[in-house]
C-alpha cells in the first residue's frame, strides 16, 4: 500500500499541469459562453450557447485520451525505461496508474456533468422553452424521488462510472498491447491500430451479448414504473416498429469484457514488456 501511495502521488505530480490546463480552458469557455449569453445580442447569446456546448462534449474525450497519451508516453516511450526500471512489479505501476486515472476521470464527470446544467440552462433561457432552468431541475427531482426507483438510479450511476472507467481500461490495453515486441516498432502507431480493433470487435462482442441476453428495461403498461421485461431483439430490428424497450443484454459482456482487458493489460506489464 505505502508503494502504491508513492506511486499515485507520483502520477498526480506528473498530469497535474496539463490537467489543471484542460480543467481550465474548459472551464473558461463556460465562462466566456455564459457571459455571451447574457448580452443583449441575439446571435452573440447564440454563438455563446454554442460555446458552452463544446467543452460538454469534448471534455471528458480530451481527458481520458490525455491520460491514455500520458501512460503511454510515461511506460513505454523515452520516459518509459525509467518507469520500467522501477523494483516494483509491472502489475502495481499498471494498477497505480488505473486508480489515478480512473479517479481523474470520475472527477471530469461529475465536473462534466456541472458544464452540462450550465449549458443546459443557459440553452433554457435563449430559447425560451417556456419552462425554467429552476423548474426543470424541481421536475427532475420529483421524477427521481417519486417515479424512479432507487435501484435504477444506483444502477445507473454506477454504470456510469464503470462505462468511464471501462473507457479507460480500453485506451490503456490498446497502449499496452500496442507496445508489446511484435508491434512497437510502430511506435505510437501501434496502440492505435490496437485501439481501433479493439473497438471493432467489442462493437461485435456487445451486439452478440445483447441477442443472446434478451432482457432490456421498459415502462409498466399497469402503472408506468420502470421494470425489466424480456424482448425480442431481433423482431425489432426488422420491423417498423420502434422497440419499447432499452437492451440490457451487452451490460455484462461489458463488464467482463473491461476484466478481461484489465487481466490482459496485466499481464503484459509482467511478462510482455518491450521498449527495443
Amino acid at each position: 500500500l505505502p508503494m502504491v501511495t508513492t506511486l499515485i502521488k507520483h502520477e498526480a505530480l506528473r498530469t497535474r499541469n496539463w490537467l489543471g490546463v484542460v480543467f481550465g480552458v474548459a472551464t473558461l469557455m463556460m465562462l466566456v459562453g455564459v457571459l455571451m449569453e447574457l448580452t443583449p445580442w441575439r446571435i452573440v447569446q447564440i454563438l455563446g450557447f454554442v460555446l458552452t456546448l463544446i467543452p460538454v462534449f469534448a471534455f471528458m474525450l480530451v481527458v481520458q485520451v490525455g491520460l491514455a497519451f500520458d501512460y503511454w508516453r510515461s511506460s513505454y516511450s523515452k520516459t518509459g525505461y525509467f518507469t520500467q526500471s522501477l523494483p516494483v512489479k509491472g502489475s502495481t505501476i499498471y494498477g497505480s496508474k488505473l486508480l489515478w486515472g480512473s479517479l481523474v476521470s470520475i472527477v471530469a464527470l461529475l465536473w462534466n456533468i456541472g458544464m452540462a446544467l450550465v449549458a443546459l440552462a443557459g440553452g433554457m433561457r435563449i430559447f425560451d422553452s417556456g419552462v425554467t432552468f429552476g423548474q426543470f431541475m424541481t421536475e427532475l427531482r420529483r421524477l427521481l424521488a417519486n417515479d424512479v426507483p432507487v435501484w435504477v438510479t444506483v444502477t445507473v450511476a454506477v454504470l456510469t462510472v464503470a462505462s468511464v472507467v471501462g473507457a479507460l481500461a480500453q485506451y490503456y490495453f490498446a497502449a499496452s498491447i500496442g507496445s508489446e515486441a511484435r508491434i512497437n516498432r510502430l511506435g505510437l502507431g501501434g496502440p492505435v491500430l490496437v485501439y481501433f480493433a479493439l473497438y471493432m470487435v467489442l462493437q461485435v462482442v456487445l451486439f452478440i451479448g445483447i441477442l443472446a441476453i434478451p432482457l432490456g428495461l421498459t415502462m409498466s403498461p399497469l402503472d408506468g414504473s420502470l421494470e425489466i421485461a424480456s424482448m425480442d431483439v431481433l423482431a425489432s430490428m426488422f420491423s417498423e416498429q420502434n422497440p419499447d424497450a432499452m437492451p440490457l443484454g451487452f451490460l455484462p459482456v461489458l463488464f467482463l469484457a473491461t476484466a478481461a482487458l484489465i487481466w490482459r493489460t496485466v499481464v503484459s506489464w509482467n511478462k510482455k514488456v518491450s521498449l527495443a
